[in-house]
């Protein structure tokens, strides 16, 4: 039985390893190094209790509620520096509940966001790129490092670096829709 097996398992192996190396584009030389879209969101920290007041009674701190923006994105052009204007909004439909239900509901979560975010304003936001495949970004001068909080109550710029080398700047401008 074991050798039948291993035979087996040895061809599935050959066989799927060839499908990596067949109809790829060959991109370590790329010069694509283009930005194609924005997204916006806020995070905050809550305290939730799971099976509140039953013996099973669990209290969850640290839980992370995320709020996706809704986006009114345009391409722009300024100064010969290409870029995304995005007006950003929000609804009760933006915040997003973690984990399993427990005493804390949507509605409170989008009270206490709204609350944070009238103090905020545009200063904690996480951004987040899509930039073409084996490209790289990198904030100019002072923007924010994408994917952690920052303050994008200004315009900042980014660099995109293709695999061979070659960049391109663009310029994020965030416009407060709330």
């Amino acid at each position: 039985m074991k050798p039948l097996f291993s035979v087996v398992a040895l061809g599935l192996l050959f066989s799927m390893s060839g499908c990596l190396k067949q109809g790829l584009d060959e991109l370590q030389n790329s010069n694509q190094k283009v930005m194609t879209s924005v997204d916006y969101t806020y995070r905050f920290l809550y305290t939730d209790t799971i099976q509140k007041g039953t013996s099973k009674q669990e209290i969850l701190t640290d839980r992370v509620c995320e709020v996706l923006f809704k986006k009114n994105t345009v391409k722009i052009n300024e100064n010969n520096l290409d870029g995304f204007k995005t007006t950003i909004s929000y609804d009760v439909n933006s915040v997003l509940k973690a984990g399993p239900t427990g005493s804390v509901t949507k509605a409170m979560l989008f009270a206490t966001f709204d609350k944070l975010i009238k103090t905020d304003q545009l200063s904690k936001l996480w951004v987040y790129v899509t930039v073409s495949d084996v490209s790289t970004i990198t904030p100019l001068a002072d923007a924010p490092k994408l994917g952690s909080p920052g303050d994008f109550s200004k315009d900042h710029i980014y660099q995109v670096k293709a695999a061979d080398g070659s960049t391109k700047d663009y310029l994020i401008r965030t416009i407060k829709g709330f």
